[in-house]
């Protein structure tokens, strides 16, 4: 859980930094990092914030890489801005996370 919340600052913070790309990114990144803070304070809501949050920025970086798919290094660099969002995905959906979450903020 903590690395779902460090991953979560990370991520908010790398999402308001691309949010002049596209405007999307600034609710994604105030949810990201909204629920991070939540899940830091023992919140259900934040870890359900910071959960739709990342799949969303996951689903918007996935489509940088089909969108860019025949430049192979826009492709590269996309692939790679795509690895920390997916683990923050994997972080806070890990079921460890889920059966924490139902023990602490219930």
């Amino acid at each position: 859980m903590q690395a779902a919340v460090i991953l979560g600052y990370f991520t908010g913070v790398f999402a308001l930094l691309g949010f002049g790309q596209n405007l999307l990114l600034f609710p994604i990144a105030v949810a990201i990092g909204g629920g991070a803070f939540g899940v830091a304070n023992n919140k259900k809501v934040g870890w359900i914030a910071l959960s739709i949050g990342s799949v969303l920025y996951v689903l918007i970086k996935f489509l940088d890489v089909l969108i860019v798919l025949p430049r192979i290094n826009l492709t590269l660099m996309a692939i790679n801005a795509l690895i920390f969002p997916g683990a923050l995905v994997a972080a806070v959906l890990h079921p460890h996370t889920r059966e924490y979450m139902k023990v602490w903020f219930e």
